[in-house]
C-alpha cells in the first residue's frame, strides 16, 4: 500500500512543481511558493520572525531550492508538515516543503515553516544527499526516525520552539488569515 501511496504523492509533489512556474515571482530566490498562500504564509512568516527571515537568509547561501506548499496534509492524522526530496541537477537541490493550512492556527504554520526550513538547511549542510536515500542517511546521522520513514532532528524541533517563544514574546497577533489554498 505504501508505494501507491508513494507514487501518487509524487505525482502530486511534481505537478505542485511545475505549476510553480505561473505564479508571481517569488522575492526570495531559493524559497519559492507554489500557491498565493504559501506566499502569504512565507511573506508573514518572514515579517513576523527574525528567525525564520534569517534561516531564509541562510537559504540564499545554499544549492537547495525549497518549494513550499500550504495543503492539508494528505490524511487527517497525517503529519501537520513534512519535507521531502524532489531532484537534484547540476546546480541545485529540489525539497518539498508541505505545512498543512487547515489544523493548526497561523503561529503554529509559522513555526512549522521555521522547523521545515531548518531542515531543508540540514539537508544543504550535507552535500551527499542527492536523493531520499541521502536524505534517510542524513537523518539516521543527525536526527532519528520518528515513524517508518519520517525523521526528526533537534535543531528542527528546537526552531519550532523558538519561533513559537518569539511569537508569543512578541505580542504580535499573526497577520495570517484564513485564506484558503489554490487547488
Amino acid at each position: 500500500m505504501r508505494t501507491p501511496l508513494l507514487t501518487l504523492f509524487l505525482a502530486l509533489a511534481t505537478a505542485e512543481v511545475a505549476r510553480a512556474e505561473t505564479l508571481p515571482s517569488s522575492p526570495w530566490g531559493r524559497a519559492r511558493p507554489l500557491s498565493e498562500g504559501a506566499a502569504h504564509l512565507l511573506a508573514s512568516a518572514r515579517e513576523q520572525s527574525s528567525i525564520v527571515a534569517g534561516l531564509l537568509e541562510e537559504l540564499e547561501r545554499t544549492d537547495v531550492i525549497v518549494y513550499i506548499a500550504d495543503l492539508a496534509a494528505p490524511a487527517v492524522h497525517g503529519p501537520l508538515s513534512h519535507m521531502v526530496y524532489l531532484a537534484n541537477d547540476a546546480s541545485s537541490r529540489y525539497v518539498l516543503v508541505r505545512v498543512d493550512h487547515w489544523r493548526i492556527s497561523p503561529s503554529e504554520r509559522i513555526a512549522l515553516l521555521g522547523h521545515e526550513l531548518q531542515h531543508a538547511l540540514e539537508v544543504a549542510g550535507a552535500p551527499e544527499v542527492r536523493d531520499a536515500l541521502g536524505l534517510k542517511a542524513l537523518y539516521k546521522r543527525i536526527g532519528w526516525e520518528s515513524q517508518k520513514d519520517r525523521f526528526e532532528s533537534e535543531a528542527a524541533k528546537a526552531v519550532a520552539n523558538r519561533v513559537r517563544s518569539e511569537l508569543h514574546r512578541g505580542g504580535k497577533r499573526p497577520l495570517l488569515t484564513a485564506k484558503a489554498p489554490t487547488p
